[in-house]
């Protein structure tokens, strides 16, 4: 599970290491380097490179203002780490309970499916914007005639010598 960085315990009037911000922060090395390589400033005339805490706060604070929230008939792509428009404006809804379900759609970028959680109620506000098929719920094993899929177990009779 991915960890948020603990922005809090860092403290203002402070330099930090890349491990000693991994360690305050509560990520990986990896992480900070990474950060390091995407924009986080840091003084790196002498070994071993510093980072100011108001940089290091500011970057934190940059990048948590990045996510946007999804409009209603955007879904939210994990691969382009942004949301993004239901390719060919068709997507899927599958019903999990009485009230909500989850809309499927290929993203319009990279083609890669695509999840959103949406109740029933919004499907007619969603209706509007995308080509939506409601698709049959599966059903559940407890609820079906025959929950058992492995019957050939029945069938078998003891003719072994």
């Amino acid at each position: 599970m991915p960890r948020r960085p603990k922005k809090r315990a860092v403290k203002l009037h402070r330099n930090y290491t890349v491990d000693e911000a991994a360690r305050v922060l509560g990520v990986s090395k990896g992480t900070v380097r990474r950060w390091l390589k995407n924009g986080l400033p840091a003084l790196t005339e002498k070994k071993p490179a510093l980072i100011l805490a108001a940089d290091l706060i500011a970057f934190l604070d940059k990048r948590a203002a990045r996510r946007a929230p999804c409009d209603p008939d955007e879904c939210y792509c994990f691969s382009c780490r942004a949301p993004r428009k239901a390719a060919f404006g068709a997507a899927e809804y599958v019903p999990i309970t009485a009230t909500g379900g989850n809309l499927r759609a290929l993203c319009a970028e990279c083609s890669t499916v695509m999840h959103k959680r949406v109740s029933r109620v919004q499907l007619a506000a969603l209706s509007a914007n995308l080509d939506v098929t409601i698709m049959q719920a599966d059903e559940p094993l407890s609820d079906s005639q025959k929950p058992c899929v492995n019957d050939d177990l029945e069938a078998e009779t003891d003719h072994h010598a």
